[in-house]
């Protein structure tokens, strides 16, 4: 019998490459925002929410529709014995403006994503600590008496970079090692991701906490995202609340403050549909 070879895999200084080939060519070959998530965009940023208005996009953007329907109708909004709810505006009515909204951005967030098959799991498990993060941006913002919106967004979607790095290192010819492929990601994507923001015209502190929440220095948002990103990865692992409790101290609560947000982290979390 002949032994099939194995095949050569590529090794991290070529996926480094790639990643940083094609960022260098900017932001000119990254599609528009569909209409629909940009009337989600548009919406979720307004200060004040018109029901029938979002009743009115829905109806024009169906996933858009779906997710608030779905996230009405879950065991967190609807009542044992009610029945579910068919109408986009009676959805939104039920939730509130502060869920809606939050459903505006995750819907949004979604669909931003670049289709990568041979990635899906990995694109699928950063959407879902984007859905985590989100939450505990809110949270700490409200503690800070900064804009909740604002930081919910960059707790969101600090990652997003992720997704345009794996779709680049989809497009490598031969067998890619993941965890070579999980450096590279991991070296590029918070360029990648601020340089989506921007083209995407979200917030500028959107965009800073994309960049730098990895080294957030003295930038505001990038501490809440940085800090939000700890508590996401605690809530999961329950294991040392050490960096968490580092990165809420450098956003500057105070050790009471800092022990309830862990507390919230070890107990599960933020109940937020994903």
């Amino acid at each position: 019998m002949i032994a099939t070879p194995t095949p050569t895999l590529i090794p991290v200084s070529t996926l480094r490459e790639a990643l940083a080939r094609d960022l260098s060519r900017g932001t000119s070959d990254l599609p528009t925002l569909p209409r629909g998530v940009a009337d989600a965009l548009r919406l979720a940023r307004k200060p004040a929410l018109d029901f029938s208005e979002i009743e009115k996009v829905a109806g024009e953007y169906p996933p858009l529709a779906a997710r608030l329907l779905a996230v009405a109708n879950s065991a967190l909004y609807a009542m044992r014995g009610v029945p579910r709810i068919a109408s986009v505006r009676r959805a939104a009515i039920r939730m509130g403006i502060q869920a809606t909204r939050d459903v505006l951005y995750q819907v949004a967030y979604a669909t931003m994503f670049v289709d990568a098959p041979r990635f899906r799991e990995l694109i699928e498990a950063t959407f879902l600590h984007g859905v985590r993060c989100a939450p505990y941006g809110r949270l700490l913002a409200g503690e800070r008496g900064l804009d909740q919106d604002t930081a919910f967004l960059a707790g969101l979607l600090h990652d997003i970079g992720r997704a345009r790095c794996w779709k680049i290192v989809a497009a490598v010819r031969g067998t890619v090692d993941v965890e070579a492929a999980e450096v590279a990601v991991d070296e590029f994507h918070a360029v990648a991701g601020s340089e989506l923001a921007a083209a995407w015209h979200l917030p500028e502190e959107v965009i800073e906490a994309c960049r730098w929440h990895h080294d957030p220095a003295d930038r505001t948002y990038a501490l809440i995202a940085a800090a939000s990103d700890d508590l996401a990865i605690l809530e999961v692992t329950r294991d040392d609340p050490g960096p968490a409790r580092a990165s809420l101290s450098a956003l500057g609560l105070l050790p009471a403050h800092s022990d309830e947000v862990i507390d919230i982290a070890l107990a599960g979390g933020m109940a937020v549909p994903a």
